[in-house]
């Protein structure tokens, strides 16, 4: 049955006339008449009492007109849909996000989309490395990614987000804490806790060129993959830890963030597999664009 009879059906129902359902329609009368006929013998059913200046709907066609209006309401609906999913208004972001990003970027990436494109969904996935985010990545696990640059693979492209200096985690009891004039060469002696090296973490690799840098390769005295169980760790005494500047959103008791002037800093950017032509990603990434500064 064609949609088009349906339609001319649900005019003539509505007006009770063929000649101002035509008009309705911009069509003449008598092919509109006709089209009526047509449906009439593909259901099997009268539809219309004819009378000479109105018609009235039969029981057939009062049942006929029920349905047709939600079958046709319900393909509006799916196609609207689609024509949205098409334009990338619609659809669902998968989403990995580095440690300490969760804490600063993510809360304001996320309220952006939501504002922007409210009719995208957000499925993330937190306390991700860049080495595991760009994998996800390459292997369509993932659609966007929050991590640390320099990007481990090829076949990804980038837009920075922020850069951010190292900041010093240490026991607020610690006779550090409240140092003048504290530089990382003082914390040669101290036990550190740092990410795992052999998960590839980019902020261990930034510490491990700070300490280098000021003299001395850090003593790891406990090895983590989450920037969470770093601070909570530096909370309960057992170390001290170079971390991104973003993870001050975690303010534990017991915990001291310091600025130290002579640490490296770190590069938070999006990534995402160059070649995905998918509408719904250029639309976030136009979003994100509008909301954060991109850093040369």
């Amino acid at each position: 049955m064609e949609l088009r009879l349906l339609r001319y059906f649900l005019a003539v129902a509505e007006t009770e006339h063929f000649g101002r359902a035509a008009e309705q329609l911009h069509m003449a009368a008598p092919p509109l008449s006709r089209a009526i006929r047509q449906l009439e013998a593909e259901v099997g059913a009268q539809l219309f009492v004819r009378g000479t200046r109105n018609v009235r709907l039969t029981e057939a066609g009062r049942v006929l007109q029920r349905e047709a209006t939600l079958a046709l309401s319900g393909i509006e609906d799916t196609v609207d849909r689609v024509r949205r999913i098409g334009a990338g208004k619609v659809g669902v972001l998968r989403l990995g996000v580095t440690g300490s990003a969760s804490y600063g970027v993510l809360p304001r990436l996320a309220r952006s989309i939501k504002t922007r494109l409210p009719g995208v969904g957000l499925r993330i996935e937190t306390e991700m490395l860049t080495p595991a985010q760009a994998d996800a990545l390459r292997n369509n696990r993932l659609d966007l990614g929050v991590l640390r640059t320099p990007l481990p693979e090829n076949g990804l492209a980038s837009r920075t987000l922020v850069q951010e200096p190292l900041v010093l985690a240490i026991p607020t009891a610690h006779p550090l804490a409240q140092r003048d004039g504290l530089t990382v060469a003082d914390l040669a002696a101290e036990p550190f806790v740092t990410y795992d090296p052999a998960a590839g973490s980019v902020v261990d690799a930034a510490v491990v060129r700070t300490c280098a840098a000021a003299g001395f390769t850090p003593h790891r005295e406990h090895l983590v993959n989450e920037t969470a169980t770093v601070i909570a760790l530096v909370a309960a005494g057992l170390g001290v830890a170079l971390v991104p500047a973003s993870a001050r959103a975690l303010s534990l008791q017991g915990v001291t963030y310091r600025d130290l002037p002579d640490t490296e800093s770190v590069t938070l950017a999006l990534a995402w597999r160059h070649d995905d032509d998918s509408p719904l990603l250029a639309n976030v990434l136009r979003a994100l664009a509008s909301d954060f500064e991109e850093t040369p």
